[in-house]
């Protein structure tokens, strides 16, 4: 058995819901990635302590996007707004997870988005995060948060991507990267059962230690140098390949810029593994 199967699986996944067009095709990301590694799925609908503080003040206001009319906000409505959509994400999330027999579980929680996730996270392997292109270019506060105080691994994925073929991990060496290798595996054997392996300098053997990992895994696996160990090697060997996933160590990223800098650069999913 190789070090690579070792290593904890993914066994439960959060996924963050709201009625955004990125959240529903995250939660679609995340049942098909819980099918396929037979993971639980806890799907989380936050309500916004922040949307009710807003509807509480006297100036608060709507515009409706089709008629352009204006209309006062309130706690009230804003309240029965939040749980109508709640509902409508709890009966998405059991419609999607029905059809590939996924087992769920629906919670909604109050309070600090950021706050609620990083709680309910205590005890999950992997968060899915659904992001607007512009989220994904530029970090929102809410991601960054999770990111830096998450002990979880993190999945983002912007509105149109998915975890697409092919899978490429940044390899190093590291106990961070071996099992940033192994979470590839799993994608890759859910993909063309091709993986690309993008290694830096200070791996000197990058074949023979990968290979001890992936043995038995059935899979094609491409290796590549990278031009430079930081950020900018990184997005440039991910870019040169193609990638359809990116997979790699929250550690490349701790350095201030690192993973904005990268996001900038990619348009597909990234899975930063802790």
């Amino acid at each position: 058995m190789s070090n690579g199967e070792n290593l904890p699986p993914i066994r439960r996944i959060l996924i963050s819901l709201d009625a955004s067009a990125s959240g529903t095709a995250a939660l679609e990301t995340a049942v098909a990635l819980a099918s396929r590694m037979e993971a639980e799925l806890l799907g989380l609908f936050v309500e916004d302590v922040n949307l009710l503080r807003f509807a509480a003040l006297p100036f608060a206001r709507e515009m409706s996007f089709f008629s352009a009319r204006i209309r006062r906000l309130d706690i009230v409505g804003m309240e029965r707004a939040l749980r109508a959509q709640a509902s409508r994400a709890e009966a998405t999330l059991i419609e999607t997870a029905g059809r590939q027999r996924v087992r769920c579980s629906f919670r909604v929680v109050r309070g600090e988005v950021t706050t609620q996730l990083l709680a309910a996270s205590q005890d999950i392997d992997l968060i899915a995060l659904g992001v607007t292109r512009r989220q994904f270019h530029r970090i929102s506060p809410t991601v960054r948060g999770i990111i830096d105080a998450t002990r979880s691994s993190v999945l983002l994925l912007p509105t149109d991507a998915r975890i697409n073929a092919p899978v490429t991990v940044v390899y190093d060496g590291s106990p961070a990267s071996i099992k940033a290798l192994s979470v590839a595996r799993q994608l890759s054997q859910m993909q063309e059962g091709i993986l690309t392996v993008l290694f830096t300098e200070k791996t000197e053997s990058p074949k023979a230690e990968v290979a001890e990992q992936l043995e038995g895994s059935g899979l094609v696996v491409r290796y590549r140098s990278l031009p430079s160990a930081d950020m900018a090697g990184v997005a440039q060997g991910a870019r040169r390949e193609a990638a359809g996933t990116l997979v790699l160590s929250t550690s490349l990223c701790l350095k201030a810029g690192a993973l904005e800098y990268l996001l900038e650069q990619l348009d597909c999913a990234v899975l930063l593994v802790r």
